[in-house]
């Protein structure tokens, strides 16, 4: 994975690469070296140590899959929990162990689980009784089994560690088949287990969700929150190279846009702007036609202005050559697409 890899964008399903790093931690307590794992699926060691880089699902999922079989361990993923630190989810992790209790970690769970990974939807379902935090699979997303497992694991330790084991599950279930060992979930989680279920939820009483947490800091936590939003905004709204399209746009409607006068924009020189959109796997000239394939469709499907004025409003110095682009872009004519998608 080259550098690009790390600024992917927000619909991409990814997580963060400390998560990875707690899986590669567990892989060495199996005594096996973690590094040439890495090395085999095209992850750079050096990459986990970014507090701010993600990792691709489908890499993921490899990693995960060369821990079982490296390790034999179908239960890897309940170990990889105890290799989370604080540090792990940026200021998310310092945010749930000051939370005023479970029910306010989950809330905050649910609200802030992208920073984790957008690989899973996370939804929190209330009972009379007991409620569940629930991890939603995204149709499409190759899973990994012990993915699901070290969340679970995860969401099982924290409580039970902030309350000194008062505070434990009440059921799970899992939609992964029953391992040919349970043993390491039973002995762990301490409560029925359902596999093949249609969904994964972990259960706590209600009483149990409302209990204080001994380590429970509203000021502290609230400053948590205000870093976590931070970084939450980041990785929500996209990266450098959206922001320079949302600019290309813009410059678009009153001429050529131009490197420099954009670079400008955002303090800096136009070497420096290319180089982050090298990072990002991208270019200035990739996001300006990119810019242009995008407003020449929607300024031909409203018919207001003339092929020739669309020429020109999109930079071309003659209407021939945003004629040879478009049909570089989509293998017909700018008057052919619009007579066949031209709206009333």
């Amino acid at each position: 994975m080259t550098l690009k890899d790390k600024n992917k964008q927000k619909n991409e399903p990814t997580t963060i690469a400390s998560w990875a790093l707690a899986i590669c931690r567990a892989i060495d307590a199996a005594g096996v070296d973690s590094n040439q794992v890495l090395t085999n699926i095209a992850i750079p060691p050096s990459l986990l140590l970014d507090p701010n880089a993600r990792i691709p699902l489908e890499k993921m999922t490899q990693l995960w899959r060369q821990a079982v079989l490296k390790t034999g361990d179908e239960a890897i993923g309940l170990k990889v929990a105890n290799f989370v630190q604080p540090t792990s989810f940026n200021a998310l992790s310092f945010s749930l162990l000051v939370s005023d209790s479970l029910e306010d970690a989950w809330s905050r769970v649910k609200r802030f689980y992208t920073i984790i990974s957008n690989v899973l939807e996370i939804d929190i379902e209330q009972g009379q009784y007991e409620s569940a935090l629930c991890f939603n699979k995204i149709i499409g997303n190759d899973y990994a089994d012990e993915a699901i497992d070290a969340f679970m694991a995860t969401s099982y330790l924290m409580p039970m560690q902030v309350s000194h084991g008062l505070i434990k599950p009440t059921r799970l279930e899992l939609e992964r088949r029953e391992p040919f060992d349970s043993k390491s979930f039973a002995t762990l989680f301490g409560c029925p287990i359902k596999f093949s279920a249609p969904a994964n939820k972990i259960y706590f009483s209600n009483s149990d969700l409302k209990q204080p947490f001994p380590s429970a800091n509203r000021e502290l936590a609230i400053k948590n929150d205000e870093a976590i939003n931070s970084y939450f905004q980041a990785v929500s709204q996209g990266h450098f190279s959206k922001r320079v399209t949302e600019e290309i746009t813009f410059a678009m409607t009153r001429g050529n846009p131009d490197r420099d006068t954009i670079a400008k924009i955002f303090h800096m020189s136009s070497r420096n702007l290319q180089r982050k959109l090298f990072d990002e796997g991208t270019s200035f000239s990739e996001l300006v036609e990119s810019v242009r394939k995008s407003l020449a469709v929607k300024y031909l499907r409203t018919g207001q202005l003339s092929i020739i004025e669309i020429s020109f409003r999109l930079g071309f110095k003659d209407p021939s050559n945003f004629t040879r682009a478009f049909k570089r872009w989509y293998q017909v004519s700018p008057l052919q697409y619009r007579q066949k998608n031209s709206t009333p």
